[in-house]
């Protein structure tokens, strides 16, 4: 490891000490603000918790415009099942494995930790020459963008912006999707259950999960959809009856497990067991490369407790055929960039609680209209369940500039250091860029980072010798934006 990037790993590394799941910034948020302080650098911050750090131009540069570095202070908080990591007050613990970083049992918050850690590491490195910077940290992004979507406009007064929330090294990300979540909820008509009834623990698990909107292409299972085709089988030959239900754990993130509970006549639960176990093993067969972890878990848990409730056969066979119907997965490809995806959508998540059944699912398009198109079709499946949909605001796409004087510049410094092109393409994610350009117009934006793989899943990894190629390419940036 060269020593800029051991710099930004040990950067990487305490900042990795500090709590950070989304809306949980404010330790994160008050380290940066003492390590501004240490250094004299002025620091604003806004109503939402966005932090922006003033850092004065290098000597001879002060009359170059100012460049915003941008990325946010909160991470995927995912573990493995049966990991007693606790995100409220645990380190991440990083491992390295060759050429890769990890963390042992959980996210390891590369997405963006690694973005602040390259940040500072270029403003305390005495041979990095700078324009004055303005480091822009956000809070929320996790969650929907919502701490940028709340932003104060005059918090930045540069119209440069580097974001450093990309995910593959090499590729210059100059637009991006944008997104909303829809909500289905329809009340359950739950009664006693017949004491006659014995109980069946159906359990989906393995899979590899990942980032709904980048890894939403790459064939992996949605554990919610899988849940819904083994329900619906058993339901095809045996009445039965839904009594729990919970699956996923964000709105961005491709669900690795489901959970189901259901009850069924004591003469019919062999029969149901058997479907079941039947169609998990066809769905294992289907994605044996993809998720070769995959498994279903059937359990008999014997006769129903006295008073335990459960949904109607109808108000259960409604409920699976809504999971059936909902689509999981890209529903075009973008014409521009055929290998990208243009427009997806996520079962993201499922649960039976208080007397009702909640689902939220993600929608993501680099097309306004067709965001619009695949809202309606989600939306509209939901009532013809009989459910009360709702559908945010969500936030807007960056639409390409292929004009812009940042991306010639990146391409060019790029084709020098390392004697070959980039590639430049629009990104399947939602990145803070839209909402930016959208509130501070004027804005000439490019996103780049080092390679990671599995965001939002306890197997993300960082690619290390990726992360000096960034260092390399944005001293070089620096440099030129200050002639």
């Amino acid at each position: 490891m060269d020593n800029a990037t051991r710099t930004i790993i040990d950067y990487f590394e305490q900042i990795n000490q500090i709590p950070r799941c989304s809306k949980q910034e404010q330790q994160i948020s008050h380290w940066l603000q003492q390590w501004a302080i240490d250094r004299g650098v002025p620091v604003k911050s806004d109503s939402a918790g966005n932090l922006v750090l003033q850092v004065p131009a290098s000597n001879g540069f002060e009359h170059a415009p100012t460049v915003i570095l941008q990325g946010h202070l909160d991470m995927v908080c995912e573990k493995q099942d049966g990991s007693d990591h606790d995100f409220s007050k645990d380190p991440i613990r990083m491992v390295q494995d060759g050429p890769w970083l990890t963390a042992r049992e959980t996210t390891l918050g590369a997405d963006n930790g690694i973005a602040i850690a390259l940040a500072l590491a270029l403003v305390d490195s005495p041979e990095v020459s700078h324009p004055p910077l303005e480091l822009f940290f956000t809070v929320e992004e996790e969650t929907g963008l919502t701490g940028v979507l709340k932003m104060d406009p005059s918090l930045l007064s540069g119209k440069i912006l580097i974001n450093l929330d990309s995910e593959d090294e090499g590729v210059f990300v100059v637009g991006c999707a944008g997104g909303r979540n829809t909500t289905i909820n329809r009340p359950l008509d739950l009664n006693i259950l017949d004491g006659d009834d014995d109980l069946l623990s159906v359990s989906a698990q393995g899979m590899k999960g990942g980032h709904s909107g980048v890894d939403i292409a790459k064939h992996r299972a949605n554990a919610n959809k899988v849940m819904a085709r083994l329900l619906s089988a058993g339901m095809a030959v045996v009445p039965m009856r839904l009594v729990a239900l919970k699956g996923g754990t964000g709105r961005n993130v491709i669900p690795r497990g489901c959970e189901a509970l259901v009850a069924c006549r004591r003469d019919s639960i062999d029969a149901l067991e058997r479907v079941i176990g039947s169609v998990a093993d066809l769905i294992k067969q289907e994605y044996k490369t993809a998720e070769p972890a995959l498994s279903v878990y059937i359990d008999k848990k014997g006769p129903v407790n006295a008073g335990q409730r459960g949904a109607t056969e109808n108000d259960t066979a409604v409920t699976v055929n809504l999971l059936a119907a909902l689509h999981s997965g890209p529903v075009d490809m973008a014409e521009d960039f055929p290998l990208l995806v243009q427009t997806s959508t996520n079962l993201s998540l499922v649960e039976i609680s208080n007397d009702a059944l909640a689902v939220t699912a993600n929608q993501r398009s680099s097309v306004p209209s067709r965001l619009d198109a695949i809202c309606l079709a989600v939306e509209a499946v939901g009532r013809l369940a009989g459910a009360t949909v709702n559908t945010g605001t969500g936030y807007p796409s960056w639409p390409m500039n292929r004009e812009s004087p940042l991306l010639k510049r990146c391409t060019a410094l790029y084709r020098e250091l390392f004697d070959t092109a980039p590639t430049v393409q629009i990104m399947h994610a939602g990145l803070e860029c839209g909402v930016i350009g959208d509130r501070c117009p004027g804005m000439d934006m490019i996103s780049l980072g080092p390679t990671m793989e599995n965001p939002h899943s306890p197997s993300e990894r960082l690619y290390l010798p990726s992360v000096e190629k960034v260092w390399l390419l944005m001293v070089a940036l620096l440099k030129s934006l200050g002639r």
